[in-house]
């Protein structure tokens, strides 16, 4: 009530309202009070009048003393007279109203008062009994009285208008008294309003500033993208705001009144010196600000998030020391520098393969040329080994006639021992296998060297017909050092193949990733014997599909719909980065509207397939 008062405009109006209200009823009733005052006086005026006469009635000594007071009928507006039904002096005969009065003292009356106001002048009547006593009997015992009997009476007239005149003066000084007194209380009443709504309104307009205030540092710390946490000298959480409840999947309330560190680290103890627990405690021990700090906070659905803090004193007294921790979820960002890191790794991989395929191109055109010399010597090689065993053959019928000849014998035995120490049969034989096993590897080294150099070869970057089958071969043959040892391949290879239009380069990686991938997952599997990777080639609805195939560990289900994800690998660490597949699937799908799908039996192996467009379709 007080309160809308004050904020009230004519907040003045209600003390004047209440003070006037009340200075007027007391007004009013101070009034009645002296106008009932007014019968009051002069009843007892009359009473009073009436008891000194009636002593001096009773008192002969006084009466004779003084005989000429009582002859005297009027006191300062009051006449009184003795009065009787029989009187002596019938100047003291009562007239009707006291006749009425002295038959009443005879019932057993005290006294009669009545007021006259009507009459001009108005006046007040009053009448008591005199009582015959004792001494009365001397001279009134003529009238066969007795003692106790009602005499007579004294009645009294009392003037109204001296009574009324005293009470009108009484009013008017009451009511100015009040008028007066209306005047400085009020005055008085809104002086002390105006002070106490000045101070009211000083005081709203301070707790409105301060509202404002805290309203701006809640809107602050609730706008902040940081987790924002203020916690006592027990490491209580005395304040949160929302985003330090999201970031760590409590809400506010959970997080007022427990301990922080068992909100973000559990069950889990930390193991490593400096945390968030020590840091907070090292500054609420000696004040001083500690930021870009890291640690590891456990989110409440149970996975843990990497964050970077900052813990601050606040300014108070040493026995309620508190300290303002803010922190970030740096979990992205780690993420993200872990896959600059292998970006960059894999980039340098690229460029020192790139570097290599380089070297591998110039050293394959070096090689070559000797390799053609080999090649060709040794067929030489071979050709003359065959004219020099024919020549042999005709020696040995030459020496199977020479036998008939005495005197050739001692030549001929010679040439058999000869023949016999050489082993000639074993020596032709083998030298025949040399010659021939030299020309296969040779003719293998060129065509491996072949295909380092077309794999090699960057390509251009439009798109150009390309045989597919020997992309799938050259990669075979580039990247057998990875498979020689843990499986055997086998190509099937279409023999009606068409050309397709693509970015062979890209093609010959991606085919090169998949057999290397198939060798890993054969060598994961650790069986005794070897596994087999089975290659194909085929062309099915106007698309060249390729599928490689081997038996290996298959894909785990759970990992299945993420083996194209960018970083995503099932191998150990140092073995893959993850980027191999998702580089593949942009290869075939994104830059050349393929295909790149995978069928897999976990323990049975895993198959994936290839389908380029025969007619591609220009983006």
């Amino acid at each position: 009530m007080l309160i809308r008062l004050l904020q009230s405009t004519y907040y003045w109006m209600f003390p004047t309202i209440f003070w006037l209200a009340l200075t007027l009823v007391s007004l009013i009733w101070n009034l009645s009070v002296i106008d009932n005052s007014v019968e009051k006086i002069a009843f007892e005026r009359g009473q009073i009048m009436y008891e000194m006469v009636r002593l001096t009635k009773i008192n002969p000594v006084l009466m004779a003393n003084d005989p000429t007071l009582f002859k005297k009928q009027n006191v300062k507006d009051i006449q009184y007279r003795a009065v009787s039904s029989k009187p002596m002096n019938p100047e003291n005969i009562s007239d009707t109203w006291e006749s009425q009065a002295l038959s009443q003292f005879q019932q057993g009356t005290e006294f009669k008062f009545e007021p006259f106001l009507n009459q001009e002048p108005a006046y007040f009547r009053y009448i008591g009994p005199v009582y015959m006593q004792e001494q009365c009997l001397k001279c009134h015992g003529y009238e066969g009285k007795r003692v106790g009997d009602v005499r007579g009476g004294i009645s009294v007239k009392v003037l109204a208008e001296p009574i009324i005149a005293a009470q009108d003066e009484a009013k008017q000084i009451m009511t100015l008294l009040h008028f007066i007194g209306f005047l400085m209380i009020s005055v008085t009443s809104n002086f002390l309003m105006s002070q106490l709504r000045k101070h009211w309104l000083k005081l709203k307009l301070t707790q409105q500033n301060l509202k404002d205030k805290e309203q701006f540092l809640s809107d602050v710390t609730n706008s902040m993208s940081e987790g924002f946490v203020v916690l006592d000298n027990n490491g209580v959480v005395k304040y949160t705001n929302p985003e330090s409840a999201r970031l760590i999947g409590w809400t506010e309330n959970d997080m007022l009144g427990k301990q922080f560190s068992q909100i973000v680290y559990a069950e889990k103890k930390p193991d490593k010196d400096k945390t968030v627990e020590t840091t907070v405690m090292d500054t609420l021990k000696d004040g001083v600000i500690r930021a870009d700090n890291d640690d590891l906070f456990c989110h409440k659905a149970g996975h843990e998030i990497d964050i970077v803090f900052s813990v601050s004193p606040m300014l108070q007294n040493e026995n309620d020391k508190q300290v303002v921790l803010t922190f970030s979820d740096i979990s992205e960002r780690k993420r993200a520098d872990r896959e600059r890191i292998d970006l960059e790794r894999q980039l340098n991989q690229t460029h020192k393969m790139e570097a290599v395929g380089q070297l591998a191109g110039g050293i394959a055109h070096e090689i070559n040329t000797p390799i053609q010399y080999i090649g060709d010597n040794l067929k030489f090689i071979q050709e003359s080994q065959q004219d020099m065993q024919s020549l042999l053959q005709q020696y040995a019928e030459l020496s199977s006639k020479a036998k008939q000849q005495p005197e050739l014998q001692d030549e001929l035995e010679k040439i058999d021992k000869t023949i016999e120490e050489i082993d000639l049969e074993y020596l032709t034989e083998e030298t025949t296998n040399a010659i021939d096993q030299s020309i296969s590897g040779a003719s293998q080294v060129a065509r491996i060297v072949l295909a380092m150099k077309e794999f090699a070869h960057p390509g251009g970057k439009d798109m150009a017909l390309a045989d597919l089958n020997r992309i799938v071969s050259n990669a075979v043959a580039v990247c057998k050092n990875e498979w020689k040892y843990v499986a055997d391949t086998k190509l099937e290879l279409s023999d009606n193949l068409p050309d397709v239009r693509c970015l062979a380069g890209e093609v010959s990686q991606v085919v090169l990733n998949i057999i290397v991938n198939a060798a890993h997952a054969i060598e994961a599997a650790k069986r005794e014997e070897k596994g087999t990777i089975t290659i194909t080639s085929a062309l099915k609805d106007e698309q060249v599909e390729i599928r490689v195939s081997d038996t290996g560990t298959g894909i785990p289900e759970e990992a299945q719909e993420y083996v194209f994800n960018p970083f995503f690998t099932t191998k150990d660490v140092g073995r893959g980065t993850g980027q191999g597949l998702a580089i593949a699937q942009d290869i075939i799908v994104g830059k050349h509207q393929g295909e790149l799908l995978f069928e897999t039996e976990q323990g049975v192996g895993t198959t994936f397939i290839i389908r380029l467009p025969v007619t591609r379709e220009e983006a």
